[in-house]
């Protein structure tokens, strides 16, 4: 994953007095008008990652990948042996019993976008348009570099996860910063082992999801962590 000045792909258009109308009204027809709406502030699109550079190119590009699949690669587990963790990873990503759904098409749930923008608050940002059909896609239109940092997320992967929980859990991204994603949910996690994939999914995500840096010490279990994302109607990830 390539850290670059600018970024061809999707150049946004700001609207002059975004508001959380607008912004609904622009989230319900993007799988129409091929325009999707995310919050962002402009001075955190300064740096870019690369990507395709035509917007069919991509969105063909995360075609091709499979979410899941992703997560798979991506997750840190097994712990070895000497981990001093109290709670060593398993070997792969809990399953809940009950397996995925076949993804549908985001336009025919409409409490995914009432739960994105009963999300949007007084946030310092702009409402950033971007030639995508889809929330999931935004990120890598954008060239976003917020996990620059770990070189193995690169964005068509990120996307094809997005794509994934939007369908399963109408997961929809909000807001991006320079170095943190906002993600409005309106399907939560309810039962103990959708919990536990949700909370593997994340870690395999975002490590940085493990450690929230609170100053105490405090570190997630996948218990512990499955139990944050219990019906939480957001979720937010964070890459040091």
């Amino acid at each position: 994953m390539t850290h670059t000045t600018t970024g061809p792909a999707g150049s946004p258009t700001f609207p002059e007095k975004p508001d959380p109308v607008l912004y609904g009204s622009l989230l319900r027809r993007a799988h129409v008008t091929g325009r999707c709406p995310v919050w962002v502030r402009p001075d955190d699109l300064e740096h870019t990652l690369d990507r395709p550079a035509d917007p069919v190119e991509l969105s063909q590009a995360i075609d091709a990948v499979d979410g899941r699949e992703v997560l798979a690669r991506w997750w840190p587990g097994p712990c070895l042996p000497e981990c001093p963790c109290g709670d060593p990873l398993p070997a792969a990503i809990p399953r809940a019993a009950i397996p995925d759904a076949e993804p549908r098409d985001l336009a025919l749930r409409p409490a995914t976008f009432d739960a994105a923008v009963a999300l949007v608050g007084c946030w310092p940002s702009s409402l950033a348009v971007v030639d995508a059909f889809r929330p999931a896609d935004t990120p890598a239109v954008l060239g976003w570099a917020g996990a620059c940092n770990y070189p193995s997320r690169d964005l068509v992967s990120m996307a094809a996860v997005l794509r994934y929980w939007e369908s399963r859990w109408g997961a929809v991204v909000v807001e991006l910063s320079r170095s943190r994603m906002e993600l409005s949910v309106a399907r939560p996690p309810m039962y103990d082992d959708e919990c536990a994939q949700v909370a593997g999914e994340h870690f395999a995500f975002c490590p940085d999801a493990q450690d929230p840096q609170r100053g105490d010490g405090y570190v997630y279990t996948l218990d512990s962590y499955a139990r944050k994302v219990r019906g939480a109607d957001s979720w937010g990830f964070w890459w040091d």
